[in-house]
């Protein structure tokens, strides 16, 4: 889909949101018109946080017209040339009188001559390849570096693109780096959280909003990982559920990702004694008996939260400010 944002776009999504539909709803609205899912998504956080929505110029009609042609041009185009007297055609001679002995052709000489070579050459070839003995091995010995060297570019390439992708195809990489959060290597922001997410990962499984705070909650369910965003320019969070809670604040497949901080790799099976020993996750004290850490790397504030059993987490929060 390649449709641009037009101005009748604009006043659909407006008018949705009056009527106090769902920012997916309004997105897949918007997709029915032809419409990016990552240029609606990016109209719908627009409007939810005050901003101006820039509608995309129409292609001016007098573009697409073509100059006609005038009736004489087009007759003189369709009128086909005038037709050529044909000049006689010479009269075939007659064949000569004497009869010729036919000779052998030179040509099917040559041709015997290299099919009798090729048979020899072809035969001598068999003949030692299934010699056995050291024919054999050094038949098959030039062959195993070739077949290393094929193999050894194919086996790099797939294995780091499971770097990046994770274990499987629902597993997500994030990364905590000095100029911010990037998700599958693409850098995310607060303003532009859901329309790059959607660009990654595709639209939501579901969209639950909290009546209490207004807070809408998008759900990746396969991901295991879900979108929260304030209304006003509040704080936007990514929430991995490693334990699958479900219900309308979790997601119903654990997160099977993992999460780079520098070089500390946090995944669903890191303990928190573990966790406690990384140094530039800034983890405070909690109380007494407490199980959840709060901590900060550069703008990025960090939750991690032990609920079921301190050797695995069962929520990891990442707040963008």
């Amino acid at each position: 889909m390649t449709h641009d944002i037009l101005q009748s776009d604009i006043a659909l999504a407006k008018r949705l949101m009056v009527d106090g539909h769902s920012d997916l709803e309004i997105i897949t609205a918007l997709a029915r018109r032809r419409v990016d899912h990552t240029k609606a998504a990016r109209l719908v956080d627009d409007l939810r946080n005050g901003r101006k929505a820039i509608a995309q110029p129409s292609l001016p009609p007098e573009l697409g017209l073509k100059r006609p042609r005038s009736k004489n041009s087009v007759r003189e185009s369709t009128q086909p040339p005038p037709a050529r007297p044909r000049e006689p055609e010479p009269l075939p001679e007659p064949p000569p009188s004497v009869p010729r002995r036919k000779k052998p052709t030179v040509i099917w000489i040559v041709a015997g001559i290299v099919l009798f070579l090729a048979i020899v050459v072809v035969g001598s070839a068999l003949f030692q390849r299934y010699q056995p003995g050291a024919g054999a091995t050094e038949n098959q010995a030039p062959g195993a570096p070739r077949a290393n060297a094929e193999r050894a570019p194919r086996e790099s390439a797939v294995g780091s693109a499971s770097a990046m992708r994770g274990s499987s195809p629902t597993s997500v990489a994030l990364e905590l780096q000095p100029d911010g959060l990037r998700i599958r290597g693409t850098l995310v922001t607060r303003d532009k959280l859901l329309p790059t997410v959607i660009s990654l990962l595709g639209l939501p499984n579901r969209t639950n909003q909290v009546s209490q705070t207004g807070t809408l909650i998008y759900a990746y369910d396969q991901h295991g990982l879900l979108i929260y965003s304030q209304p006003a320019g509040g704080t936007n969070s990514v929430v991995l559920d490693c334990e699958a809670s479900g219900g309308a604040n979790g997601t119903t497949s654990p997160f099977t990702g993992t999460l780079r901080v520098e070089d500390h790799l946090i995944g669903p099976d890191t303990d928190s004694k573990k966790l406690l020993a990384m140094k530039p996750l800034g983890l405070d004290t909690p109380k007494a008996g407490g199980t959840i850490w709060n901590g900060r790397y550069r703008d990025v504030n960090l939750v991690f939260a032990y609920l079921e059993s301190l050797q695995r987490p069962s929520l990891i929060q990442l707040d963008l400010k």
